[in-house]
């Protein structure tokens, strides 16, 4: 059997120790998209960048998209928001086949954010 000396000991600890801290912690969560990244892809074209709802897609609808940064908007609560973007309202479809809860919860508090 063999002995590990304490220079060794040394020499690996000092090596585990350098390298762990950049190693990702898992590929899930490094790949996990931000709310702010999800507005992005999946919201900005219809709510626009400015969240204002001008979006580029605003003149093809019927309905003008919510603002999210109105007085109307904010004075909803978390569970209407939520509710909203997870089953549809108008012509802004459900998004439960896209979104988890927990996204779905990250865009609410992403969109409390954007109060003036």
């Amino acid at each position: 059997m063999r002995h590990i000396y304490p220079s060794m000991w040394s020499a690996l600890m000092f090596t585990a120790m350098t390298i762990i801290p950049f190693l990702p912690a898992s590929a899930e969560q490094e790949q996990t998209p931000s709310a702010k990244d999800l507005f992005r892809q999946y919201c900005q074209d219809c709510h626009g960048p400015q969240r204002d709802g001008r979006g580029p897609l605003r003149p093809l609808l019927e309905q003008d998209p919510a603002n999210l940064t109105s007085q109307i908007t904010q004075a909803k609560t978390d569970q209407e928001l939520f509710s909203i973007i997870k089953k549809g309202r108008g012509e802004m479809h459900g998004w439960s086949d896209t979104f988890s809860d927990e996204q779905i919860l990250g865009l609410v508090r992403y969109i409390r954010k954007l109060s003036p």
